[in-house]
């Protein structure tokens, strides 16, 4: 028992150095690692630096070839040229003794003039420095330079280099006054050589040793240039006998562009090669200014290491002194978020609840209205006039549902930043005319009297985004009409105001005498799903959603709204809309008709690919009662076989869904547009699908549609469609 506290004290010793024993190791680890992820840095950057040795020297020395070549042409062109001369002199003057020559040959400033006979046999020459016939007999004897005797179109230049290093240009051509050729010589030292050529030498003069290392280039196993020894005065390179062993050890151990060790007489070099063009350049240095590197950084990383662990060690003791402090804060912390996340979910949970709850009360609405006229309908099967009331009030409660659900989607799509603006052409006059057609269709039930206040415009023509402009319009205008007396009037104005950074602003202006609004309920208007209780005789309760989504279909286009009311009394509500102004030849010419005209589309030949059998009924009633002749597919392979398998022209327009098994009705018009013959291209393809966002009409048009339709379509709508696509294209004679 008395010796437990000891052991006890002892095991915790233990664990402690044991602790110690494995950070000392974790250090020199990471010593290690930060040691090799060095030493493959620096020999990556020194494989950099050799590589752009070599690649310097490929790209110089064709620079340097091309001039010399250039130089050395040069001097051959003019010995030729030179020998012609005095051959033609000799004719002149009649004369091919020595002392001519050698006047011609201080006349043309070159080393030696020689004339021998068709074997090449010496006749007479001049010669100034020892470099004449005997010197070059043996290449004057050659085939080429015979052949310029026999030849007499024919001359022959070329250089000689002889055994001092000097080079002969010799110009060969056919004498004029016999039998014979004519040789003109300009001999040169190998210095004046050395001094009239680039030497790969220069090259090296901007390499330091210290940063990329010693170079040494050979061509054929000799040392043509280097940066590690001065040329003699001759311009041979002797380079030391350590240089000599590291660029053999380099030729043996290296691979052409890596870098590896190679020891020579107990020092260590870091070396490489490669080559560029017929020159081998190989690089080294002393691989200790590397280990210096990275013997700095493992040691760099031991010593910040060391600070971490001591500054971890102090932080840990403070902590251990604040953590008893801290326990009972976090407990009673603990407890306050506790109560805060049940009030949350609380609260998260109620408006999920009330959200849930007023969709299925405006969802159920118009579905019990449609489900109680169908049974009425059943009821009253032979009353015609009960009939046609029951589908009146079936059409407006499938539009109240419609309403619905796109208010709910644009809302959904709004927060989150998904509505894009299609701006194009548009005459606002005719859409403002639109709008009140749209609002005298409401106002009629509730014999509410609607007042176009339509002001001279001094620039009628803009660009907008026609559905967004109209569904601003008519959210706040409708509910203007809804919620306003029977007898009451909805005055719509628009107007310009000042314009704004060159960019013209309407102003559009919507009152009512209606019942108005109570000023607690105004704080609240732009929240979704917020009415206020009043009850309006005759008119429904709405979404909630008409004004939120008014709001932020203003500020997405730029504009402010705002609004006064006086609950009893009326809503006036004012927008301003800067709008990018247009010329009336922009905006495209529409047809007018009537869906219900059996003329209307007569003749036009339609190609429905639809897969819902329902639908497919639908629009087949609505194109037939135009005149239309109809073809159904009943998916987008089918619809790609039967276009292939038609006559060129025999569709007039294709009808396309988007959404159907197999091949959808993107890929049917995509391969549709790829088919060989013309009418491929041109036949309008017409989207007609649920899809009915920006970025769905994106897809149609990228895929190769002309138009999109979104479901659910009205017969109006799909016939002025198909008619405009028809008078576009000339299908129908209007």
């Amino acid at each position: 028992m008395i010796d437990a506290p000891d052991h006890a004290a002892q095991e915790r010793d233990n664990r402690s150095t044991g602790a110690w024993l494995l950070v000392a190791l974790l250090g020199i680890a990471l010593s290690v690692v930060a040691g090799m992820m060095s030493y493959g840095y620096t020999t990556a950057q020194a494989e950099q630096r050799f590589g752009d040795v070599v690649d310097y020297v490929a790209t110089q020395s064709l620079s340097y070839d091309a001039f010399n070549s250039a130089y050395t042409t040069k001097n051959l062109i003019r010995v030729m040229e030179i020998a012609g001369e005095a051959a033609r002199d000799m004719e002149r003057d009649g004369s091919v003794d020595n002392a001519t020559l050698e006047q011609y040959a201080d006349q043309f400033n070159v080393s030696a003039l020689i004339v021998t006979d068709a074997s090449g046999n010496l006749v007479s020459e001049s010669s100034t420095d020892n470099v004449g016939y005997e010197s070059l007999a043996a290449y004057l004897k050659k085939a080429p330079v015979l052949e310029v005797a026999t030849h007499p179109l024919k001359s022959y230049t070329t250089r000689i280099t002889l055994a001092d290093d000097s080079v002969a240009d010799i110009g060969c051509v056919t004498r004029q006054d016999g039998e014979g050729i004519v040789i003109a010589v300009r001999h040169q030292s190998a210095k004046a050589v050395a001094s009239n050529t680039l030497k790969l030498q220069s090259l090296l003069e901007g390499y330091e040793t210290i940063d990329s290392g010693n170079i040494v280039i050979e061509n054929d196993g000799k040392v043509v240039a280097t940066n590690a020894v001065e040329p003699t005065i001759l311009g041979v390179f002797d380079l030391p006998a350590t240089d000599a062993i590291i660029v053999d050890e380099i030729k043996d151990r290296c691979l052409p562009g890596k870098v590896r060790l190679v020891n020579v007489n107990g020092e260590w070099y870091l070396g490489t090669y490669g080559k560029a063009q017929k020159f081998y350049v190989y690089t080294y240095a002393s691989a200790r200014r590397y280990f210096e590197v990275v013997a700095a950084v493992a040691a760099g990383v031991l010593v910040l290491y060391s600070g971490v662990i001591a500054v971890v060690v102090m932080a840990r003791r403070r902590a251990d002194r604040r953590r008893l402090t801290d326990l009972l804060q976090q407990e009673r912390d603990y407890g306050d978020r506790l109560a805060k996340a049940a009030r949350e979910a609380s609260s998260a949970n109620s408006a999920k609840t009330e959200f849930l709850r007023r969709m299925s009360h405006d969802l159920r609405t118009p579905i019990n209205g449609i489900r109680g006229m169908v049974e009425v309908g059943d009821a009253n099967a032979d009353d015609l006039q009960k009939q046609t009331e029951c589908r009146s009030k079936i059409w407006t409660a499938s539009g109240l549902l419609l309403d619905l659900a796109n208010e709910a989607l644009d809302m959904s799509r709004l927060e989150s930043g998904q509505i894009e603006l299609e701006l194009v052409p548009t005459n606002l006059v005719t859409l403002n005319h639109e709008v009140r057609d749209i609002l005298e269709r409401q106002a009629e039930e509730r014999l509410v009297t609607i007042i176009c206040d339509q002001q001279t415009l001094n620039h009628p023509y803009a660009r907008v985004s026609v559905t967004h402009l109209k569904r601003l319009l008519l959210n706040i205008a409708g509910n203007a009409v809804k919620y306003n007396r029977r007898g009451g009037y909805v005055r719509l104005t628009c107007r310009e105001v000042e314009p704004v950074d060159g960019a013209p602003v309407y102003e559009y202006t919507i009152a009512d005498n209606g019942i108005g609004m109570s000023e607690e309920f105004q704080q609240h208007l732009y929240e979704p799903f917020c009415r206020e209780e009043q009850q309006v005789e005759g008119a429904s309760s709405g979404t909630g959603l008409g004004a939120p989504i008014a709001k932020q279909l203003v500020e997405l286009m730029g504009g402010t709204m705002s609004f006064t009311s006086i609950l009893g009394q009326g809503t006036t509500f004012t927008i301003r809309l800067p709008f990018e102004k247009c010329k009336r030849s922009e905006i495209p010419q529409a047809v007018r008709v009537d869906a219900g005209d059996g003329d209307a589309l007569q003749g036009l030949r339609v190609l429905l690919v639809e897969d819902n059998d329902l639908n497919a009924e639908i629009a087949q009633f609505m194109l037939a009662r135009a005149g239309a002749v109809v073809t159904h597919a009943k998916d987008g392979e089918s619809a790609v076989e039967m276009f292939a398998a038609s006559a060129p022209h025999e569709y007039d327009v294709v009808l396309m869904d988007i959404m159907m098994p197999g091949i959808d009705g993107l890929e049917a018009t995509r391969r549709i547009r790829a088919l060989d013959r013309d009418d491929a291209a041109l036949t309008p393809i017409i989207a007609v699908s649920a899809n009915a966002f920006a970025d769905d009409r994106r897809l149609s048009r990228e895929a190769g549609m002309n138009a999109h339709l979104s479901k659910p379509v009205s017969s109006q709508e799909f016939v002025e469609a198909l008619a405009h696509m028809a008078y576009r294209t000339k299908c129908v004679s209007r």
